[in-house]
């Protein structure tokens, strides 16, 4: 499973993103969290990112802005879940 958070510098919730990064590897310690400056890197994201921060889990955006830490929690649970059947 992989988590791709996409932020850039200056972006209003962009700090909370790298906490909740931190805490989603934390309690899944078998996904592979990375956080992307979007500034700073190139790739075929773009398309799929409009604004920041956009968290984009297996290909898929769950969330367009911060979610809770529960809600993140929840999507990666199940998504882990899935996974594991």
């Amino acid at each position: 499973m992989l988590l791709e958070i996409y932020v850039q510098d200056g972006c209003f919730g962009c700090q909370r993103s790298h906490e909740l990064a931190e805490r989603a590897r934390g309690a899944f310690p078998e996904m592979q969290v990375e956080v992307i400056d979007i500034r700073s890197t190139e790739g075929d994201y773009r398309s799929q990112v409009a604004a920041t921060p956009t968290y984009i889990l297996d290909g898929e955006i769950i969330s367009l802005g911060n979610p809770s830490p529960a809600e993140l929690e929840a999507m990666l649970a199940i998504r882990a879940a899935r996974a594991t059947r």
